[in-house]
């Protein structure tokens, strides 16, 4: 029953119903019948609202026969790799067929996901493009802000009919003199193989030549160098590929870096023979300390090394990192869990919180898919079928969850499949979870094998119990239980949940119904854990970018405090988390510890290294007001307990200066005009900031700049050299590069995961002829919300009642006495 009060199209008529009443209470008073007069108010009240014409908002689906489509054609210099007219040819092809309109842009920006937004009043988009957003609107947001509402994005994915290679240099700008620095040169390809010789120059002299044959899109080649004089230096990374190369511009790379003195940093420690101690003191001007002064002003950064709550100044720390400095707080036996930080006015400056629970860290996630013949069954007005929404729905979550989280999926009935608990810190490992599921069918034989849910919550138990930590599954299904098996599968579900492994059970169905609910036995299993089956439709996804792939997540974990375990000297594996970091990116760690402190990483913190298996946090990061702060959970590798001698050697000890570098931040001095610039590419502004007491005076290439005071010693300015290479910033050298445009090249393959995630597909240019318009129009369907007229009751009520009166008179009369007539007497 829909109990929604309704709405008014003509509301003021109902001001009528007060003068009506006033003159029924006159006609009661001068003695007209009560009962007559009430009848007549009402019937007469029922009238006018019906006047009033009443509604409620009713949802209703729409489909169209001829469903518009906009084609969107990607037309910027990236393009030229492909065929440039596909997108003319498409909608010349669909014109004459349905509603169609053409959209193109072209230049050296790709604001492709600015063009998706602009398209989106039509109900479907077909976009013709590489993908390699470069301006505007993030693509991948774009897309599902669409696709919410109603606009459907479809893709052609076009193969190149030339290649390209592109060249870039990635590394910090300003670095220090005598410490080993790392060059990453990253080549891309657009197509399947090619061959070049790499050179890479460091202030004119040859550091590496190699030739390369390349058959992967992306690879990465690192360059070492120390440099031992300060100021700035030019790097430079030429390829020269064999064959066709249709774009020369991305040949070259051009890398300027500043490099200054060795900062000054406190280390807070008695222990100068460690390996921790032996690496600063290597990289840094390192002053130490037993304890922290109360002037911290002349360090870049405080490393305190294994001390107890009570050894540290938190006052003067709170006031050195929020003004800007950088902390590392490094672990060991009588620090974080067991020097006190639990609730000290330390540990308030810190990522983590110092003490032991059950919350291990990132999630422990199976997702169980059901592909049991039912799922095969589809809706033929909108082409859905139950699998299709249930692998968009896994993939998803894949998408979207947390880097700290591992993943695990299997599926039942159909197909007995099962994947291992991958970390979701690889894209990798991604990758391969959205192939699976994509690889996942359902059972061919039309439903000849029932839902064996049970299986399968067994299958996702084998998996979780290859993990520590908090353990979980959510089922994605349609929903169909077969009675036989409930009271089985029940028994497994209170046996896994006795286990402290939760399940959460999604229902997918197909249409836009609102308010569905799901399958009794289905949510039986569900309330099990207190909980109802959460039902998605086809406009909605269990996990989305930018918030939580289930309610709740986005709460702090309630932590139930355990005892300290007994050390023991298992060796657990570390590994990255996050490998998009600064700290993190392109470090290869394959270090083995024996030992950690227990720790929780806080709301808002970003856990870059944990171990294997387990989880246990061993770098987790955050910025405190305007300082950077780094919680190392392990120890300086030296004692009697030395847990972690293998960060600090070989390949690993690169994580050590990574952490501090990034923790310091600008390693430059504070004192005089300090310029920071980024180098930029060619047709992109650049912005330059200046710190200085006094009004700078900063020339580019001997030219003066227009600054603009930004605060008390800032002032900012804006550059646009018009010429690629080095350029001169009053002695602050900065590289000007080739157009962002041309650095991203060939077919991004991320675009065909964000486009089937949001309900679309992603076809090849043989496909486009046959199936787009197919696809589209046995997918065009609107759910819409129209106005329903309630008026109908309220004439009702009123006919009803008056021709309730209208009988009750007339039988009212009939009682009434008659005169009796008599027959005339015989005479």
């Amino acid at each position: 029953m829909d109990l929604t009060p309704p709405q008014f199209a003509n509301p003021l008529i109902l001001l009528l119903i007060s003068p009506l009443a006033l003159a029924g209470w006159y006609a009661i008073r001068r003695g007209i019948s009560r009962p007559l007069v009430i009848s007549r108010v009402i019937i007469l009240s029922l009238l006018i609202i019906a006047l009033a014409s009443p509604f409620t908002l009713g949802t209703s689906t729409i489909r169209d026969e001829a469903p518009r489509i906009a084609v969107v054609s990607d037309k910027t210099m990236s393009m030229d790799l492909f065929n440039m007219d596909t997108g003319e040819k498409l909608f010349e092809s669909l014109k004459s067929r349905t509603p169609t309109t053409y959209r193109q842009f072209a230049g050296v920006n790709s604001p492709i996901g600015d063009e998706v937004i602009s398209a989106a009043e039509n109900n479907n988009i077909v976009l013709v493009s590489d993908g390699n957003s470069n301006y505007g609107k993030d693509l991948f947001d774009a897309i599902s802000f669409v696709s919410g509402t109603g606009t459907r994005v479809y893709a052609v994915r076009q193969e190149p009919i030339h290649n390209d290679a592109s060249v870039e240099i990635e590394s910090a700008k300003n670095l220090i003199i005598g410490n080993e620095n790392v060059f990453n040169i990253i080549v891309r390809q657009a197509g399947s193989e090619i061959s070049y010789r790499l050179d890479v120059d460091i202030d004119g002299a040859p550091v590496k030549s190699e030739a390369i044959t390349q058959t992967e899109r992306t690879n990465v080649t690192s360059v070492y160098y120390t440099f031992d004089s300060l100021g700035t230096h030019r790097v430079t990374a030429t390829i020269t590929p064999e064959g066709e190369d249709r774009f020369k511009d991305n040949n070259v790379f051009y890398k300027s870096v500043f490099v200054v003195p060795k900062p000054e940093v406190l280390a807070v420690t008695d222990d100068t023979g460690s390996p921790l101690y032996t690496v600063i003191d290597s990289l840094y001007a390192v002053t130490r300390s037993s304890t922290v002064p109360d002037d911290l002003s002349r360090y870049k950064a405080v490393i305190i090394d294994n001390r107890g709550a009570a050894q540290l100044s938190a006052d003067v720390l709170r006031e050195y990192v929020g003004g800007g400095g950088g902390l590392v707080v490094v672990g060991g036996d009588i620090s974080y869990d067991k020097g006190n930080y639990n609730n000290s006015p330390v540990e308030a400056l810190l990522p983590i919180i110092s003490r032991a629970g059950e919350y291990k860290g990132g999630r422990n996630l199976v997702i169980l898919i059901d592909s049991s013949g039912s799922t095969i069954l589809g809706d033929a007005t909108t082409g859905l079928t139950f699998i299709g929404l249930i692998n968009a729905n896994a993939i998803s979550i894949v998408q979207n969850i947390g880097r700290d989280s591992r993943i695990g999926v299997a599926a039942f009935s159909g197909v007995t499949a099962e994947t291992d608990m991958l970390s979701m810190s690889s894209d990798a490992n991604r990758a391969e979870l959205e192939r699976f599921i994509r690889d996942i069918g359902p059972d061919t034989k039309g439903g000849e094998n029932p839902t064996d849910i049970d299986k399968g919550l067994r299958a996702a138990e084998n998996l979780l119990n290859s993990v520590s930590g908090t353990k979980e599954i959510i089922v994605i299904s349609d929903g169909q239980i077969h009675p036989d098996g409930f009271e089985e599968a029940k028994k497994t579900v209170e046996d896994l949940k006795s286990k402290g492994i939760h399940i959460t059970f999604i229902q997918i169905i197909l249409s836009y119904e609102v308010n569905a609910k799901a399958d009794k036995l289905y949510d039986d299993l569900a309330k099990i854990f207190g909980e109802n089956a959460k039902v998605v439709d086809p406009g909605h996804k269990i996990c989305e970018k930018n918030r939580p792939c289930l309610e709740g997540d986005e709460k702090q974990p309630e932590i139930t405090p355990t005892p300290t375990p007994t050390p023991d000297y298992r060796q657990y594996n570390i590994e990255p988390i996050d490998t998009g970091h600064f700290i993190t990116r392109y470090i290869n760690l394959s270090a083995d510890i024996t030992g950690y402190n227990e720790v929780i990483p806080k709301l808002g913190a970003d856990e870059l290294v944990a171990t294997s298996p387990g989880y246990k946090p061993i770098l987790t990061v955050w910025s405190f007001g305007l300082g950077r702060v780094a919680a190392f959970t392990t120890d300086n590798g030296a004692g009697e307990t030395r847990w972690a001698p293998a960060v600090y050697s070989g390949e690993n000890s690169r994580l050590i200066p990574s952490m501090i570098n990034w923790a310091i931040g600008d390693p430059r001095p504070k004192e005089g005009v300090v310029i920071q610039a980024e180098d930029i590419w060619a047709g992109t502004p650049g912005r330059v900031i200046i710190t200085s007491d006094t009004l700078p005076q900063v020339r580019l290439d001997g030219t003066a700049l227009d600054l603009s005071r930004t605060g008390p010693v800032t002032y900012e300015a804006s550059i646009n050299p018009d010429k690629e290479g080095f350029h001169d910033l009053s002695g602050y050298g900065i590289a000007v590069n080739y157009p962002l445009e041309y650095r991203e090249i060939g077919f991004n393959e991320k675009l065909s995961t964000a486009i089937a995630s949001s309900g679309g597909r992603v076809y090849s240019e043989n496909e486009v002829e046959g199936l787009l318009l197919m696809d589209i129009k046995e997918r065009a369907i609107r759910t819409v919300q129209e106005p329903v007229s309630k008026k109908e009751p309220f004439l009702l009520a009123a006919l009803i009642l008056f021709l309730g009166e209208v009988i009750i008179r007339r039988l009212k009369d009939y009682r009434k006495e008659r005169p009796l007539i008599q027959d005339n007497p015989v005479g």
